[in-house]
């Protein structure tokens, strides 16, 4: 008894395995080759956790991929394109980055970055290579 349970759960197994490694979405056909890319966030000279990275191709006639990623305790964010693939489009980019404290009395919660590192503000840009891999960013600024 014990054999033929051994057996049928071998055979579930080996049947539904290969099945479940296809799941998720499909390479979309005109996604270019990626290449891995980390960036390193530092405010004040200390590593910053938590913080949403979003890079934004600067001229998306020629690159319509977008890519972000979150720091981790080290500070680092790998990222991802369209939040699924890893890696990043060799182009240029204009970086952004967010972090937000706690919500006081209802309202929005602040911003823990500076103003001019936001979404739609920033200034910063990257160039994206296949032979750089990791690329730093130290934020100043008051918040």
């Amino acid at each position: 008894m014990k054999h033929y349970f051994a057996t049928t759960i071998f055979l579930l197994i080996s049947i539904l395995l290969p099945i479940g490694c296809h799941w998720g979405p499909k390479r979309p056909a005109d996604l270019p080759e990626l290449t891995h890319c980390i960036i390193l966030v530092t405010f004040g000279g200390e590593v910053m956790e938590g913080v949403g990275v979003m890079l934004i191709p600067e001229n998306k006639q020629v690159n319509k991929w977008a890519a972000g990623g979150k720091t981790d305790i080290k500070g680092k964010a790998v990222m991802i394109t369209s939040s699924v693939f890893n890696g990043v489009v060799p182009g240029n980019y204009i970086v952004s980055f967010k972090k937000s404290g706690e919500p006081v009395d209802m309202n929005e919660p602040p911003s823990l970055i500076p103003k001019k590192y936001l979404p739609g503000q920033s200034k910063e840009t990257i160039t994206v290579t296949k032979e750089q891999k990791e690329y730093v960013f130290n934020l100043e600024g008051l918040k």
